[in-house]
């Protein structure tokens, strides 16, 4: 065949099996008006302005390039199938309850579902010792309206009164580690215990007095507003973060393409080899103030950085994904991973605009759009807990795609916000390092001068600070990639 000139609206029908078109084709109204009947091919170039789709969905320009990381759990504790041994206490519905659901779970044939109408309990006590020094606690729960839902607390010891607690409840504006109906992986370490009862104590550096000899388990739900149905699917001791980096991780990355984080930032990072990750809004780049293309591919050919995804357009990035449909969403997302591939940068790492991860106008979830172009998806999430200061990841993330960061590091900022907090004996470094993180810091702008009161600024003595501090304790810096690939 020779080449076909095709506009939109008239159909041409290609029906011969094994039929080439020699020249180019190209399709200016989209592939639905082009019906192949045989296994033709396209010897030229052939170019779609619409869709390419295969069984009704979408084809993604390039898939994400490794797998996710997963680690078996070291012990399981419970499932929660038949016979588990757990009860409730407190303000719970007791016939609403079914500790032997069969009608919703994730695992196995049942799962427990505990209906909260105040401050009740789901606890088992009497386990075999438990050890979890070095160890993180990984659990899978669903809660049916997470706006009934002020708290959600797990404590481990030895008896009700005898605990440590760990704050696993964050709904703010922008970040919802639990949402409505669906079943969510947790995981809790050492560097995020809240607090501490009886003989169960934290130091001034939040370092617990004991890791072991637990024999006692309480999940705590506080219903308001109504009654909450909360189910309950799995409990796992899992390695730590210090398993795999043993002076605990951090990751420091940048948003939106500024060109300081080439001017002020670079330099600070090359003098102890500290490379950053790097998240681009492609219409910014190579506009005034922002980074161009050869600061970029420096940044990555020389200084080893990883050159990643935040948007292909401004109007999306500026919106948040949350305001568009999921065609909307999908086209940004392909038009920024081909971006990335064509100009041959290898980030496979992806920040939601606004840290807004949750749903398109059209009620497709956003995390399973980004995770067709990308292998994780960094939120700006500031905690577990609003009375907390618990900021870090775990690793293995249990939400690659929903993956907790710290932003807003700034002079601007309270309480972690501020380097001096962070740098400080007890403050995120010192508990990186001892009790074993993965901290994800976030920057923006760098400046020479004042922030003027904007938390998304960092003057560039506290960025050199934080740096430094980094270096003295002795935490490995690596890109977000990277650290991804360290699972086994």
């Amino acid at each position: 065949m020779t080449a076909v000139g095709y506009t939109s609206g008239d159909p041409r029908k290609v029906n011969d099996t094994g039929d080439t078109l020699t020249g180019g084709l190209t399709l200016s109204g989209g592939a639905s008006n082009l019906t192949v009947g045989g296994s033709g091919a396209v010897a030229g170039a052939l170019s779609v302005s619409g869709r390419v789709t295969a069984g009704g969905n979408a084809l993604p320009f390039i898939f994400p390039g490794r797998k996710t990381p997963y680690r078996d759990p070291t012990r399981i504790v419970t499932h929660f199938q038949s016979g588990h041994g757990w009860a409730t206490s407190g303000q719970v519905d007791g016939t609403g309850s079914n500790l032997n659901d069969t009608s919703d779970f994730a695992k196995g044939t049942q799962a427990a579902k505990v209906v909260f109408t105040g401050n009740g309990n789901l606890d088992v006590s009497g386990l075999s010792a438990m050890d979890l020094t070095g160890k993180a606690i990984r659990f899978q729960v669903k809660a049916d309206d997470v706006s009934k839902l002020s708290q959600l607390n797990i404590r481990i010891g030895t008896s009700a009164s005898n605990v440590f607690q760990w704050q696993t409840l964050a709904l703010t504006a922008t970040s919802k580690l639990y949402r409505s109906g669906e079943w969510t992986t947790v995981t809790v370490g050492w560097a995020d215990v809240h607090s501490g009862a009886g003989t169960m104590t934290l130091d001034a550096n939040r370092v617990p007095n004991t890791t072991s000899g637990f024999t006692f388990i309480r999940f705590q739900g506080v219903a308001t507003g109504g009654n909450c149905t909360v189910h309950f699917q799995s409990v796992e001791i899992i390695d730590n973060v210090s398993a795999t980096f043993p002076n605990g991780v951090v990751s420091i990355v940048f948003d939106d393409s500024w060109d300081t984080q080439y001017t002020l930032a670079r330099p600070k990072m090359d003098q102890y080899g500290y490379r950053g990750t790097n998240y681009q809004i492609v219409e910014r780049v190579g506009q005034a103030g922002r980074l161009s293309l050869a600061q970029l591919r420096t940044l990555q050919d020389q200084s080893g950085w990883e050159v990643a995804g935040h948007a292909f357009s401004m109007t999306v990035h500026d919106n948040r994904l949350t305001s568009f449909t999921a065609q909307q969403v999908d086209d940004d997302l392909r038009n920024l991973r081909a971006w990335l591939v064509s100009n041959g940068f290898h980030g496979d790492s992806y920040a939601y605009p606004g840290g807004q991860f949750e749903s398109t106008t059209d009620g497709v979830s956003i995390e399973q759009l980004v995770s067709r172009y990308f292998s994780s998806g960094r939120t700006v999430l500031s905690g577990y807990g609003a009375s907390t200061n618990i900021l870090a990841e775990q690793y293995p993330p249990p939400r690659p795609m929903r993956m907790l960061a710290l932003s807003g590091i700034s002079d601007a900022s309270g309480g972690q916000g501020l380097v001096s907090n962070l740098v400080a004996v007890g403050g995120e470094l010192d508990t990186c390092k001892r009790l074993g993180s993965w901290l994800i810091l976030t920057f923006h702008v760098l400046t020479t001068g004042s922030t003027g009161g904007d938390d998304g600024v960092i003057t560039q003595t506290d960025f050199n600070t934080l740096i430094d501090a980094i270096n003295s304790y002795g935490i490995p810096v690596k890109t977000v990639a990277d650290v991804m690939r360290y699972y086994t």
